[in-house]
């Protein structure tokens, strides 16, 4: 039986209507990352794929300092525990390249938690 591993990197993700732009926003607490659409689930799609390509750029020049150098502002974390103070937040496990660590795998999970207002 294969051994469940600990993802290597845990992030939250809250996607969120403008109305003053009329967008979905989704933005990555931890590493600041932002992307907007015209409905919820694309802008969900859209930061998952950001992300996969953030931190797989980040694990191929082995370098996190740019990947979590600018973290959202702090009115989202508190918009983020607001919202997930009584709920439970849905997650999703990511596979990320990561050939570069040499660990026993290609790939290395992330888990990505998520919570709309929407």
């Amino acid at each position: 039986m294969e051994q469940k591993l600990e993802p290597l990197f845990r992030v939250r993700v809250l996607v969120e209507y403008d109305p003053t732009y009329q967008v979905h926003v989704a933005r990555c607490l931890e590493t600041g990352s932002v992307v907007t659409a015209d409905d919820a689930e694309t802008a969900w799609e859209m930061i998952r794929e950001l992300l996969d390509d953030e931190i797989s750029y980040a694990i191929e020049h082995r370098n996190l300092s740019n990947l979590f150098s600018s973290p959202a502002p702090l009115d989202i974390w508190v918009r983020w525990r607001d919202l997930v103070r009584n709920s439970q937040v849905p997650t999703e496990n990511v596979m990320i390249k990561a050939q570069e660590l040499r660990f026993d795998r290609p790939e290395v999970e992330t888990e990505v938690a998520m919570a709309r207002t929407i």
